[in-house]
This record gives C-alpha cells, structure tokens and sequence, in this order.
C-alpha cells in the first residue's frame, strides 16, 4: 500500500501537473495569438492616446453672404404681374433692364381717373356758379320777407298810432252830433209847446196844426234819440270788437311776417350750405382725383427695373428664412415683395445659426475656420462678430422647435472662389488645450458607475476607469484612468466578440 501511495506521489501528480501547465501555456499562447490577430483586424478601430495641444469648438453649418446687398422689388404701391424678367445668375452691368411689369391695367386706370377729374372740374365750374346765384336769390328772398316784416310793423303802428284814434274820434263826433241834435230837438218842441200855451187857438184848425207841429218836433226827438244810442252803440263796438279783432289782426300779420322772415334765413341759409357743401365735395372729389392720378402715373416709369449696379441677380431675398415665391413671367408682384437680390461680391459675411445649448460656450470674437462644403481643400479664417440677444424658434411656425441664435462671421480676408448663398462647414475654436492627454469620444463608454474605456493590455481588451474633462465634437481630454501611448478600444469588444460567436 506504501509502495502505491509512494508510486502516485512521484510519478503520478507531477505528470498530471505537467499535463496542466502544458494545457495552461498552449491556452495563452492561443488566446495572445488570437488577440493579436483581433487587434490587427481592428487597427482602423483603435487608438493610440496622444498628449498634446486639444482645440475646443463646435461644427456648424451656415451661408455665405454679401454685407451689402441690393434688394430689388416693385416700388409703385400697386399689385401687377411680371411681364418679362432677367435669367437667374445672370452677371448684368448697372443700368441694364432686370424686369418689366404688365402696365395696362395702370394705363386704363390713369385715362379712367383724368376722364373723371376733367367731368369733376366742369360739375365744380357748375356749382360754384349755383352757389353765386343761390346767394344772389337768397338776398331776393330775404328783402322781400324784411320787407314784409317792415309793412305789417308799419301797418301796425299806423293803426295804433292815426287809424284807431281817428275811428275814436269820429265815434265820440258823431255822439257829440247826436247829443246836440237831441238837445236841439228838446229845445224846439220845448219852445214850440210854450208858444202854444202863450196862444189861444181860435178855431179848431189852428190846434190841429200844433199839436201836429209838436208831434213833430216829437218825432224829431225820437229820431234825435234813436241816433245817439246808434252813435254810442257803435262807440262801444268798436271799443270791444272792431279795435280788439284789428290789432289783433295787425299783430298776428307782423308775427306771421317775422316767422316768415326766419324761415326765409333758414332756408336760404341751408340752400346756400347744401350749395357749398356740394363744391367743398366736389372739391374734395377732384383733390382725391388728382392726388390719385398723380401718384398712378408716377406708376408708370416703375413698370421697369434697371439694375442699380453690377453684379449676378439672385431671384427671391436670400436673406429670407421662410418665403420663397415663385419668380417667373406671370407671377403677381406688390410691394414689398423682393423679386431680384444683387450682392456685391467685395465684402463677403457668414451667416448661421448658433444653437441655445452651445450659447454660454460660445462668445463674440471666437476664431473659426470656413471650409465651403463644394470646395473642402479651401479653409479661410474669420471671427464670430455678431450673436442675437435674444433667441428665436429655428422654425417661425413651430412653437417648439429648437431655439436658435442668429449669428454672424467676418472673414480675415476676401476669396474669389467665395460666393454669396455657398453653403459652407464652420469650425468654431472656442479654447485651446494644452498638453493634455486626448482620445476619441467614441472610445469613452458609461454605466451606472462612471466613464470607462478599453484599453489592450497584453493584447486583450481591458476595461479602465477614467476622468474625463472638456471636450469637442470629436475627443475627449483624459485626466485619469490611461497614459500616453495606450491603445484604446473605439468600440465594445466583448459585445463584438460575442456578436461574432
């Protein structure tokens, strides 16, 4: 039993540890082969950390643009259509014809408005003469009613003043009459009947004859009588009635005349405000005419346009976000409508946008690099000179699309090969790095505890640890975790590996 105990201690065990170690150094040799091969496979997916100098900025998009450019549209207030226009991109020289406007709609509207100012100016000739004759007949009318009030008044005081007192006095005459007729007649049968009583009749005929005689003079009496209650009677009419009813009469003919008189002044003097009012809007009329025609035919001469200077027409305004009408023959054209644009070529700009997120790391007088997106070898240099105060929705329309800063760059020097409405690649340098260790941002990877990387240790992808610090659109500034020199990982190798089993 010793012996075999003896026997697996000294030959068993070490052959089977020598099998292990065997079976353990054939095993890392295979897998550092078959890592260097992997790493081999993937040289364009790994990276060699670098120090040295880290340029901080952004990549944008924007346009090429003229600081100075000539906006060309209908000038004349007044809606027409595009007769005939120049080519887009056509290089024209200052004077040359850029666009003509269908102008016969304006020429009838001008023959139109001198044919209704020559009809208003003789309708004015007119009724400024009606105006003079109305003023003329007005006068008429107005003496004759003063007129009128003038002889009801004077008919008035006449009768109060000769009339009446004469109708008085010939009343009171004629009762005067009366009583001396009555006393008269009184008196002779009194003295008639005193001769009789003196005499003594002497035959029957004589008294007869008497007392006929003061019947008579009786009669007389009564008659006497008679006439001075008439008198009297027509006294007292008079006085009650026929006095009364005349200057009432009289009054109501010298009110009835003044009322006749102010209806008189208020009509001629509404006659004569209608007559005037009629040239003040006729007047008015043939301003608006006027005013109207000339400014239509200062129309006409901006049925053309010439261009204003040298240079290559743009159809549209290129400055504008939104609008883009159709530019052609037929289209409708109104003011304020920019059909051609002729940018001057000797001052050339950069327009973008700078988005809200990148706004606090991005400052007037940063440094940029231009690269026009259809000429790549072509890099010129510049400085951001303009950011907007205040943001706005990078779409008008859309409440909550991203906001944006409108931006502008001034180039260090002007290029041919540059030309207005070039879409070009802006690079801004916000800061500069220096001496610090850099990698790819692909490289970098996140979980739940941090930033790590891959890095090959021994031909196998390890996973590190690491810091980072600032960064741009492409690296990422290490602080801590690799050194310089080691290989990175630009993806996950052990996700790759496993997709490839």
């Amino acid at each position: 039993m010793k012996k075999f105990l003896k026997f697996i201690f000294f030959c068993v065990i070490p052959i089977a540890l020598l099998a292990v170690g065997i079976w353990f150094a054939v095993r890392f040799h295979n897998r550092k082969n078959l890592s260097a091969q992997m790493v081999a496979a993937d040289v364009d997916r790994t990276f060699v950390v670098k120090r040295g100098e880290m340029t901080l900025g952004l990549r944008l998009n924007g346009n090429v643009v003229a600081n100075k450019k000539h906006k060309i549209g209908l000038e004349a207030s007044y809606s027409t259509k595009i007769l005939d226009i120049v080519d887009e991109n056509t290089h024209v020289k200052e004077g040359d014809l850029l666009v003509t406007f269908e102008e016969t709609e304006l020429q009838e509207r001008i023959d139109e408005l001198s044919t209704n100012l020559s009809n208003t100016e003789e309708e004015l000739t007119v009724a400024e003469e009606n105006v003079k004759i109305q003023e003329r007949s007005n006068a008429v009318t107005l003496r004759e009613a003063e007129d009128s009030v003038k002889q009801a008044a004077s008919a008035l005081r006449k009768y109060l003043r000769l009339t009446r007192s004469e109708k008085r006095d010939s009343y009171d005459l004629g009762i005067m009459n009366a009583e001396t007729s009555l006393k008269t007649a009184e008196k002779n049968y009194s003295d008639k009947k005193d001769e009789i009583s003196k005499t003594s009749a002497s035959d029957e005929s004589e008294r007869a004859s008497n007392e006929q005689a003061l019947s008579k003079l009786q009669d007389a009496i009564s008659s006497a009588e008679n006439s001075l209650q008439t008198a009297r009677n027509n006294r007292k009419s008079f006085k009650r009635y026929d006095d009364p009813i005349q200057k009432m009469t009289l009054n109501n003919n010298l009110e009835h005349s003044i009322l006749n008189l102010e209806k008189a002044r208020i009509s001629t003097s509404s006659s004569l405000l209608q007559a005037k009012k009629r040239v003040d809007n006729l007047t008015a009329n043939r301003r608006r005419i006027a005013t109207q025609l000339t400014r239509y035919q200062s129309y006409l001469p901006m049925m053309k346009i010439y261009a204003p200077t040298d240079g290559i027409v743009i159809y549209g305004d290129p400055d504008s976000r939104y609008t883009a009408d159709e530019i052609k023959p037929g289209t409708d054209a109104h003011k304020g409508m920019i059909l051609l644009t002729i940018p001057e070529m000797s001052n050339l700009m950069v327009d973008f946008d700078l988005p809200e997120a990148f706004r606090s790391k991005i400052n007037p007088g940063n440094k940029v690099i231009i690269t026009p997106e259809s000429i790549p070898t072509l890099k010129v240099g510049g400085s951001i000179s303009e950011i907007a105060t205040l943001p706005v929705n990078q779409f008008f329309w859309d409440d909550t699309s991203p906001k944006i800063y409108p931006s502008r760059i001034t180039l260090d020097s002007q290029d041919d090969q540059l030309v207005n409405g070039m879409s070009v690649l802006i690079e801004i340098i916000s800061s500069v790095l220096q001496d610090v260790l850099y990698i790819p941002v692909e490289a970098v990877f996140e979980n739940d505890k941090g930033f790590y990387v891959y890095v090959n240790k021994d031909g196998v992808p390890t996973e590190i640890p690491v810091k980072i610090g600032d960064s741009n659109d492409n690296t990422v500034c290490i602080t801590e975790g690799v050194s310089e020199g080691d290989i990175v990982y630009l993806y996950r190798p052990y996700q790759k590996k496993q997709t490839e089993e």
